[in-house]
């Protein structure tokens, strides 16, 4: 049963568009649903022929080998005797060594970025976009998602994430009292009693809610994305188009009814298509692929049916996003959207572990080291059969004689029965190839080189006697630790500049563009604390800088943070404030203390710098007003004092210069006693020398 009717006589949705619809296009801007479907479908094949010769050169399919290492047994020749056959998990063990210091990197700080406002944006503003953002960040589980798809780009070489709007209803319970508290009038100047009924049942309410948010995504699998061929940066924004191949359910398809531009066959249309026969799925081409069921831990392709519910059968839908126009095509015979690209770019961001020039796809620790792990595999099982074969030898007997009747097993006490001594002998042996230790340990060094993971600094090992003797001394254990984390934030810094930046700077858009007002209020006043008190416009029309405090601004932030003590005592000079005081400036305290706190990793700022009540107003005047009737007091007692001393000093020099006088007129009278008393002038006179 065909979900409805093909195109018309002739044509088939893989041929080009037609002249007719060439003119079209060129008349209206946009294309007609019918070419809309050719080229949906056709670009389809093309990215999916050139992804799926890719997936081999690039080693996509033995890379979930290698990933897993399978364990299967192994006989020896004609026997039931199994061989040796370890698994080695190197690939994996790289991988899932890496991946946590990247991670530990990047989110070094949470959020793990910063807001800087341009120009004509408050600071106020500036941080209220970043908490709403860092907000979202956690709603969607952006954390999640991106280290999901860096354990893709680490192991295949390549990963893609998608990002949009999304809008949809939930239902979430509310608690309240069945029987409302009663207020009671208090003393003014005092806060209302409240009272709550003495039983205090709860009750129970469901509360229709609309959810408006940005996501993001990782694309669990490569080949869900066909990107187009002609792409050569590792950078799939550049793409001219890019195709991402969905299976929808039921439910899916009803949720996108209410979309914008979309037209979605009948309800009764739909259901139509799940009874017996069922419409059957377009099987995606690159995506099929064997799943060994003795060890392959991967669920089942996405076009299977895995419920009997007929309402879980899967459908095939194509969205193709190109920088104009967005198309959407079900089960490759019907066209649901064919409007305009209202995002004006393609929503999808990517990375790559190691870049190869001119190529979009890169190389992942699955193609660069998993040589590695097949030889250190493949060398120890051989060397354990060797040691295998020492230990149960292989005998040689002559032809005709003390011929055995089963296969000779060494065990304690044995006794085996021979014609001749010489008729039965063991095969002499070389002993194990003890270079065999070696290799394996070089191997192991290669595969640290060429995948990052160190051994003592990365997975937290020591290494093997032989492999280095750097970590023996603390200026060696730098040097390893100093290499490794510079490729590690070499790495976070491509990731941050490449999707999270970007990421961050189409949510803000999409955020000015599409949340409701309310919702922003929520997230800043419920959920944020931030208790914006400026104009919501200010917000939307804030126009902000985004950085990542991870990778190698780390380090220049460890400087920030060293500097900040001498910073603040600078600032708070007295010869800095009154020159900035002569020029109509000051320094704003909470500001420098919102730089400590950020600096030292504390999120608890709103909670330590907070608006004062109406009590600690109270208390603070109060406190002002003691404060200054004891400077008066203090100032009283001081002046009282200034003028005792004052006193004090003149009294003495009253007291110096009558002091002065006396001793004077005593000399002068003295001077004169002879003459007066004698008549004659005495022998010593006044000022006369002895």
């Amino acid at each position: 049963m065909a979900l409805i009717p093909q195109p018309p006589q002739g044509t088939t949705p893989y041929t080009p568009p037609t002249p007719e619809q060439i003119e079209y296009k060129a008349k209206y801007d946009k294309w007609s649903d019918q070419a809309a479907l050719r080229i949906v479908v056709g670009d389809c094949l093309l990215a999916e022929n050139f992804a799926a010769t890719k997936a081999w050169i690039l080693a996509w399919p033995i890379a979930t080998a290698l990933y897993q290492s399978p364990y299967s047994a192994r006989y020896w020749e004609g026997t039931q005797t199994e061989r040796a056959n370890i698994p080695f998990y190197t690939v994996a063990q790289c991988v899932e060594s890496v991946i946590p210091q990247i991670m530990q990197g990047l989110f070094y700080d949470d959020p793990p970025f910063m807001v800087e406002e341009r120009a004509g944006t408050t600071a106020t503003a500036a941080r209220a976009v970043g908490a709403v953002l860092a907000y979202q960040l956690k709603d969607i589980e952006f954390r999640r998602e991106l280290e999901l798809g860096i354990r893709n780009a680490v192991l295949f070489g390549t990963n893609i994430w998608k990002w949009g709007w999304e809008s949809f209803p939930i239902s979430r319970p509310y608690y309240k009292r069945a029987n409302p508290p009663v207020t009671v009038k208090n003393k003014p100047g005092l806060d209302d009693i409240t009272l709550h009924d003495a039983d205090d049942e709860i009750v129970e309410e469901w509360v229709d809610e609309w959810v408006d948010r940005p996501f993001f995504e990782n694309i669990v699998n490569l080949r869900h994305v066909m990107v187009d061929p002609g792409l050569n940066v590792p950078d799939i924004r550049k793409a001219r188009y890019v195709e991402h191949r969905l299976y929808l359910r039921y439910e899916d398809l009803e949720k996108w009814r209410e979309r914008p531009g979309f037209t979605i066959p009948s309800r009764e249309e739909l259901v139509s298509y799940l009874q017996t026969p069922q419409e059957p799925t377009v099987q995606a081409t690159g995506e099929v692929m064997a799943r060994n069921p003795l060890w392959d831990a991967r669920a089942e392709p996405r076009y299977e049916d895995t419920s009997i519910d007929p309402f879980e059968h899967p459908f095939e839908v194509l969205e193709r996003w190109d920088n104009g126009s967005y198309m959407v095509v079900l089960q490759r015979k019907m066209v649901l959207c064919n409007t305009e690209n209202h995002l004006g770019c393609i929503p999808f961001l990517s990375i790559n572990w190691w870049e190869v020039p001119e190529a979009f796809y890169g190389l992942g620790l699955a193609k660069t080291i998993g040589s590695e792990q097949r030889l250190q595999q493949g060398t120890t099982n051989v060397w354990l059969d060797g040691l295998a074969l020492n230990l149960n030898g292989i005998y040689k007997r002559k032809r005709g004689k003390s011929i055995p009747t089963q296969s000779i097993r060494v065990s304690p006490g044995k006794i085996v029965e021979v014609d001749d001594m010489d008729d039965f002998q063991p095969l002499e042996r070389l002993p194990a190839v003890p270079e065999v230790g070696l290799a394996i340990q070089m191997s192991m060094a290669r595969a640290e080189a060429a995948s990052g993971a160190n051994e003592l600094i990365t997975q937290g090992a020591i290494p093997a006697a032989g492999r280095t003797s750097m970590g023996r001394t603390a200026t060696g254990a730098n040097l390893l630790a100093s290499g490794t984390a510079s490729r590690m934030e070499s790495w976070v810094d491509k990731l941050a500049n490449q999707v999270i930046v970007p990421l961050l700077y189409k949510m803000h858009e999409l955020n000015c563009a599409l949340l409701p007002t309310k919702t922003l209020k929520y997230i800043l006043d419920d959920e944020m604390k931030q208790q914006y008190d400026g104009d919501i416009i200010d917000i939307l029309n804030a126009r902000v800088k985004f950085d990542i405090s991870a990778g190698a601004r780390m380090q220049a932030r460890r400087n920030m943070a060293q500097a900040l003590p001498i910073l603040t005592q600078f600032l708070m000079g007295p010869e800095i404030v009154q020159s900035l005081a002569i020029e109509g400036k000051k320094v704003e305290v909470k500001e420098v203390i919102r730089m400590f706190f950020q600096s030292s990793g504390w999120k608890n700022y709103n909670d330590v710098v907070v608006a004062m009540t109406k009590e600690d107003m109270q208390r603070w005047q109060q406190a002002q007003g003691m404060g200054k009737i004891q400077q008066q007091a203090q100032a009283k007692a001081t002046l009282a004092q200034q003028q005792f001393q004052q006193k004090q000093q003149l009294l003495d020099q009253e007291n110096y210069a009558r002091a002065g006088r006396d001793m004077l007129r005593a000399a002068v009278e003295k001077s004169g006693e002879p003459e007066a008393i004698t008549g004659e002038p005495g022998s010593v006179g006044f000022g006369s020398e002895a």
